[in-house]
């Protein structure tokens, strides 16, 4: 007599008693090159593993499943999402989101989250076989590793297209991760970090296809009371948040809804505490509130965010540096009360320090001298700043920020000092003896007489100065 067919596919398989399921640690060094094998020359998943997991024996069947998961898992989606597709598992999996067996529950959302990690039309697979709605049916649920391998499906599938998210969002796909965010206390670090993700990953900017404010309104006051939690909640999982936060304050109106929770003083003290990647996030966020209303500035300042800013701009990593330059630009073209504060935090010679170092890299010297460029503005309507300018070193900062390979610093460079030289006050000429002291001249002839500049618009602008302010040096040098 033949053996049943669910026995030949265990033995097929791989024997083993459910007692003696697989952990992870098991699996690092007992399958890793085993896993090419589970894959054919047809870009198929081997029969053994296919009838595994459509079998009605449960062992066969979590260990075909678990086969498909850690091959997912340690091979790229180029590399393993294919194969199940094209073996036709997409459906069995999806349909494995329901069953009552929660470890499978938790085995098909983690194959589900990795198909939906490889490209669109590998995603749309998991779609159209009606995973979103599965999965969002899978909470509430006590279970951790299903909260976290579902919101991680969801996340993937939400982040993949602006169609994808809004079928999520239609589908209550941004609850599951409010929720766990609304009461951190009773879920584990890992969903609570991932449900922070799942959310940055559904406010990725979409070109004209914004997250509408209704949806975003509701974030808001839960995103706010989660990241003043005073908790064990990592650096890691509050820096999500603080992103998620940063996406949705990009819309003016959702920032006026943040300002009102009175969440920005903990947003400034996050721009100095915590890793890298947190407070970057927490600069951006408190940057976007800069980069809005005057009102809104106005409540970064007061918040503090200029004294946090004087940390940042000289902190070892580029990125930070690079937005904190950004949001002090964005004071800088405030109202004249913002710049004062500006001024009177000291952030001034701060950002002479960053243009005139000649090793600093491109991107944080092109913000810095956008910040100088934008305090000249206001120094034409507010003649009382330009001394202030002038004491601070900007003349020697824009002569030096004229030898920059990049063309937006040096035309802002040349385009300021257009301004400042030209003003007619008490400073002009301390500020001309300046300019000239600091080899302006000859820098201004570089760029009037270079190669890439020579008849461009920061070329005429350089021969302009020379010809007005220092006319034995405006013919060019013979060659």
């Amino acid at each position: 007599m033949s053996a049943p067919v669910e026995n030949t596919v265990a033995e097929e398989l791989g024997s083993m008693s459910l007692q003696e399921q697989p952990t992870d640690e098991d699996w690092e060094e007992s399958d890793e090159d085993e896993l090419d094998t589970f894959i054919t020359g047809e870009q198929q998943i081997i029969p053994a593993i296919v009838s595994g997991i459509r079998s009605d024996d449960r062992q066969a069947r979590l260990v075909a499943t678990i086969k498909i998961r850690r091959l997912l898992q340690k091979r790229p989606p180029h590399v393993g999402v294919q194969p199940v597709i094209n073996s036709g598992l997409v459906s069995t999996v999806v349909e494995m989101l329901s069953s009552e067996d929660t470890k499978f529950r938790a085995e098909a959302a983690w194959i589900v989250s990795n198909i939906a990690s490889g490209t669109s039309e590998q995603t749309a697979t998991v779609v159209d076989a009606g995973a979103i709605p599965k999965l969002v049916a899978m909470f509430p649920t006590d279970v951790a590793d299903v909260q976290e391998n579902a919101l991680w499906a969801l996340g993937n599938i939400g982040g993949d297209s602006t169609r994808f998210r809004d079928l999520v969002v239609k589908a209550g796909g941004v609850k599951p991760a409010l929720d766990v965010l609304d009461a951190p206390e009773k879920y584990t670090e890992k969903v609570r970090n991932t449900a922070s993700w799942v959310l940055t990953c559904y406010l990725t900017p979409r070109p004209g296809a914004e997250f509408a404010l209704e949806v975003t309104s509701q974030m808001i006051p839960i995103l706010t009371k989660f990241i003043r939690e005073p908790s064990d909640i990592s650096w890691d999982t509050l820096g999500y948040a603080v992103k998620a936060l940063d996406q949705i304050c990009a819309n003016e109106e959702a920032a006026e809804l943040t300002i009102k929770t009175g969440i920005l003083p903990r947003l400034v003290e996050l721009c100095t505490k915590g890793d890298a990647d947190l407070r970057y996030n927490a600069i951006r966020c408190v940057g976007q509130f800069t980069a809005g209303t005057e009102a809104s500035t106005d409540a970064a300042v007061e918040a503090g965010f200029l004294e946090a800013l004087k940390a940042c701009i000289g902190h070892h990593l580029v990125m930070i540096r690079e937005n904190a330059c950004w949001a002090a630009s964005n004071v800088a073209a405030g109202s004249l009360p913002q710049v004062e504060a500006l001024l009177n935090a000291g952030l001034l010679p701060i950002l002479v320090a960053i243009v005139r170092d000649k090793h600093e890299v491109q991107k944080p010297r092109n913000e810095a001298t956008w910040a100088l460029a934008n305090l000249v503005n206001m120094a034409l309507v507010h003649p009382e700043l330009i001394e202030a300018l002038i004491e601070d070193r900007c003349i020697e900062a824009f002569s030096d920020a004229i030898v920059s390979q990049h063309f937006n610093t040096q035309r802002l460079a040349v385009q300021s000092l257009q301004k400042l030289l030209g003003r007619g006050s008490g400073c002009q000429d301390r500020a001309l003896e300046l300019f000239k002291g600091a080899d302006g001249i000859a820098r201004l002839r570089a760029v009037r007489d270079g190669r890439n500049t020579r008849g461009s618009e920061v070329g005429k602008t350089a021969h302009e100065i020379l010809k007005d302010h220092y006319p034995d040096f405006v013919r060019r040098a013979r060659v």
